[in-house]
């Protein structure tokens, strides 16, 4: 008996041995995901509050850095980098002394914002919520450039008003991951209490007869919701052979 105990749990060795042997094999021949990875979303700026009096919806993007603080991924170190457009206006003038050259001049107003902070993730099966808060800088901005026309590339630009302001972002979402679990879909939202700010808006530069401007800028706190969607991507890390 004791002998078929001993037959029985050496060929079970065996056959384990063997199984862990094929699967380091496969492991080691292929990648595996680093701690780090990176993501892009198109974004959408819903401004709230008085800041929705004065602000229209804004388009435009945002990139997301991310590492895991362990293994998981349960907990993250998360930065963002983005910005978005809310206004244009565009004209077309006459070059100073001649007719027969035409200039389009286009103004521009836009937000930009970077931010750290750190997210929290369920890291596994088909749904993964998600839950982030970050302290971010923000740039609101307005800027008028000269090309010719049908020329996408600008001559000259100016930027005509600034200002520099602070949000504290509180945001969610869900990723849905694809391929081999590298890739994920991002579905989220993000909410920017921000700090007030000194800003332009379209039709806010009055041009006058005498070549000059007169600016009106407005001023109130900056909160917005800036929904994404895009893709994020685990950085993949080659393993021994």
């Amino acid at each position: 008996m004791q002998s078929k105990a001993v037959l029985v749990l050496s060929t079970a060795f065996i056959f384990a041995s063997a199984s862990v042997i094929d699967a380091q094999i496969g492991y080691y021949g292929g990648q595996i995901p680093s701690r780090f990875s990176f993501g892009g979303d198109l974004a959408i700026s819903q401004p709230k509050g008085e800041f929705a009096n004065n602000v229209p919806n804004g388009y435009g993007f945002d990139l997301t850095g991310m590492f895991r603080v362990d293994p998981k991924g349960y907990f993250n170190i998360r930065a963002d980098l983005g910005g978005v457009q809310y206004g244009r206006e565009r004209q077309l003038i006459g070059f100073p002394n001649t007719g027969r050259l035409s200039l389009d001049l286009e103004t521009d107003n836009r937000i930009g914002f970077g931010a750290v902070g750190a997210q929290v993730q369920i890291p596994d099966g088909w749904f993964r919520p998600y839950a982030s808060a970050a302290i971010a800088t923000t740039y609101l901005w307005t800027e008028s450039s000269i090309s010719g026309t049908g020329n996408s590339q600008s001559v000259l630009n100016t930027t005509n008003y600034d200002d520099w302001s602070h949000a504290w972002v509180f945001g969610g979402g869900l990723m849905i991951p694809f391929g081999k679990s590298l890739g994920a879909l991002n579905l989220g939202a993000r909410y920017h209490y921000g700090a007030h700010a000194t800003y332009l808006r379209k039709g806010d530069i009055t041009d006058n007869p005498d070549g000059s401007i007169t600016l009106n800028p407005r001023s109130s706190k900056t909160d917005l919701v800036l929904w994404q969607l895009g893709a994020s991507f685990a950085i993949p890390r080659p393993t021994r052979q």
